[in-house]
């Protein structure tokens, strides 16, 4: 049962590249016929959002992140899943915002396999930072932040 698990996350991941992969020849062939002021706004919002995935690493924990801000919002859309299913630690996925120059913890994910999330702050949010984190019971082994 471990291998047909494996190979089903695999193919997800697989097909969640693919995905990706396919979806940006459409929408740069959609750009490239908009007319000049429909391209202009196309433009400034790809500006503003990355469709490339930042990836690192910590412990058996893998984590990807992309972000963008529209409408004066940052959005964060995050995977993380943990290679080492069987072990007793897990991968943790820690949000910060910031506000008036202080910044505050958010959001503590955690998985024991693959969990993906989107996160869309309020418009009172100055900027976010993130990091990962991999083991069990309150120990666990911090990587460092990660700014938009």
């Amino acid at each position: 049962m471990r291998t047909i698990g494996k190979l089903l996350v695999g193919t997800v991941l697989a097909g969640a590249v693919a995905t990706g992969i396919a979806a940006a020849p459409a929408a740069s062939a959609s750009a490239a016929t908009a007319t000049t002021a429909s391209a202009a706004t196309t433009v400034s919002a790809a500006q503003t959002y990355s469709n490339a995935w930042k990836r690192f690493d910590r412990g058996d924990g893998r984590f990807e992140y992309r972000w963008g801000r529209s409408g004066g919002r940052y959005r964060l859309d995050f995977r993380m899943w943990d290679r080492d299913r069987h072990d007793r630690d897990y991968s943790f996925f820690d949000v910060y915002y910031k506000r008036d120059g202080r910044w505050y913890h958010y959001k503590r994910f955690n998985s024991k396999s693959f969990y993906g999330n989107r996160i869309v702050f309020g418009r009172d949010v100055d900027d976010f930072r993130i990091r990962g984190g991999y083991g069990h019971g309150g120990s666990y082994g911090w990587g460092g932040y990660n700014y938009r």
